[in-house]
């Protein structure tokens, strides 16, 4: 089942009641899930299902069976969960596991389709006020459908059924890029402009009004006005794209780096070259050497040739690496790192023990998360870069995953990439805590990384991630090669 319950409630302006106080209850028995022995654990799930002989409510099902979750005893949660949607047979829990197993696992438009409007026709929006959201995934996910089939009209169409303003971006903008990405400019660039309006509108607003919903959808604004403005700058519009991302970089400062390319782009393209310039300096002198054409052609330009470019360039590039280990020395620490004993893709054990003498790079990620993944190939890149080096491991722990064939899931989209990638499974509960291995290592978002040195010590730790192949490249070897030298304090 999706983890709606509390997802929902982090967007929910006002909680009737009763959802309150089960969201207390929930917080209620945070040190327990979070920080309890097996024991604690254990009491607690058996005291919470003899409870549940008596609930009246569908709220007191929903909030106990997240609890069994965070206890880390999914195994009983189905029977509570038949009981309870055999008591709410058009609740949400019924509704909400409909859309995981039914309409979200269909295969093609049609079947999707036609979940849809069971969903609708069983568990209509009316009976659920404030579930807004809810319906706003269902109809992004078959908007989605109708884009991969080439039927914007449909596309259009549904998109336009979504209610939440501030979350509807995240269905426009998918599939704006689809539409895109089959040569549909004239659909896509209505999409993205109102991806890009409401992000503007919740940017702008007063500072007392910024809720979480204003912040969530503020963050698209970058990707949607770089896709915007990319499109303008391919039809030659620089004067509009350039009034566009200024207009931006005013109200949303910290979007420079979001829309560097389009921006230096556009003044390249207006002549106003210097500035071009000195915005493409610092993307070089941030990794990013794809954009070396163009800093050669502006280095000609402004300086009548290309003399001296080779020292300037050095020059960037020193600038990097000495930003990248000040950078790196914020991510330093020294502690044993857990011990570990998982499956990889094949069923093989690893173990931290098994890999004593070599430094190791974790890294954990789940096939849901966009940051992880958009971080996948430079971190391919810096595992080649190690390919003939004994002395270095890279694993990639899947953890976190919400699909009950998540195996099926990791495998399937591990091969559709073609990543050479050693990749374990983090599914392996600790005998005396109760804990995956995720948990053991403290990690509160993900992508995380660490890095182990010969010894079995964390050396260093980051989270986040980049697109930028050569920078992660950069940064990894910078990173592997301290965690190769003695620890000095």
């Amino acid at each position: 089942m999706k983890k709606t319950l509390l997802i929902a409630l982090t967007f929910t302006a006002g909680l009737a009641y009763g959802q309150q106080q089960e969201l207390d209850k929930f917080q209620q028995y945070r040190p327990i899930w979070e920080e309890g022995t097996i024991a604690q654990k254990d009491s607690l799930a058996a005291v919470l299902i003899a409870e549940s002989k008596n609930y009246k409510t569908e709220d007191e099902y929903s909030t106990t069976l997240n609890l069994l979750r965070a206890l880390g005893h999914e195994d009983k949660m189905a029977p509570l969960e038949t009981i309870a949607m055999k008591k709410f047979p058009k609740g949400r829990l019924t509704r909400d596991v409909f859309m995981q197993e039914v309409m979200y696992k269909a295969e093609g438009t049609t079947e999707k389709e036609k979940a849809y409007q069971q969903l609708i026709k069983k568990w209509p929006l009316k009976n659920f006020p404030g579930d807004e959201l809810t319906y706003d995934y269902a109809l992004s996910s078959l908007a989605g459908s109708y884009a991969t089939d080439g039927n914007a009209p449909k596309a259009i169409a549904t998109l336009e059924q979504m209610q939440e303003r501030f979350w509807r971006g995240n269905g426009y903008l998918p599939v704006a890029n689809r539409l895109l990405s089959a040569g549909d400019t004239t659909n896509a660039t209505p999409l993205l402009k109102t991806v890009m309006d409401d992000a503007y509108y919740y940017i702008t607003l007063p500072e007392e009004q910024k809720d979480n919903k204003a912040r969530f959808a503020s963050m698209g604004y970058a990707s949607s006005m770089s896709a915007y403005v990319n499109i303008l700058v391919n039809q030659g519009k620089y004067t509009e794209a350039l009034e566009l991302i200024e207009n931006a970089l005013q109200v949303a400062p910290e979007q420079a780096d979001a829309l560097s390319n389009v921006y230096y782009k556009s003044l390249m393209a207006t002549g106003r070259k210097l500035e071009a310039y000195n915005i493409l300096a610092k993307l070089y002198a941030k990794g990013q050497f794809n954009v070396e054409p163009d800093l050669k052609t502006l280095y000609a330009d402004l300086n009548g040739s290309m003399q001296g470019y080779q020292g300037f360039n050095a020059g960037l590039k020193e600038d990097l690496v000495k930003s990248i280990r000040d950078h790196i020395k914020e991510m330093a620490t020294f502690k044993p790192a857990p011990a570990f004993e998982l499956l990889n893709l094949k069923g093989e054990k690893v173990s931290l023990a098994s890999l004593k003498g070599k430094v190791i790079v974790l890294d954990f990620w789940a096939t849901w998360c966009q940051p992880c993944i958009r971080s996948f190939p430079g971190m391919q890149a810096a595992q080649a870069q190690y390919a003939d080096d004994k002395e270095v491991q890279f694993l990639f722990i899947n953890t976190w995953e919400r699909d009950k064939d998540y195996k099926k899931n990791v495998v399937s989209f591990i091969e559709k990439n073609n990543y050479p990638f050693e990749v374990l499974y983090d599914d392996q509960k600790d005998a005396v805590t109760g804990q995956v291995m995720a948990a053991k290592y403290d990690v509160q978002g993900i992508p995380a990384k660490f890095i182990i040195d010969k010894e079995g010590n964390i050396r260093y730790f980051l989270t986040g991630s980049s697109p930028n192949v050569d920078y992660i490249k950069m940064e990894m070897k910078e990173l592997i090669e301290s965690a190769k030298k003695p620890y000095k304090g």
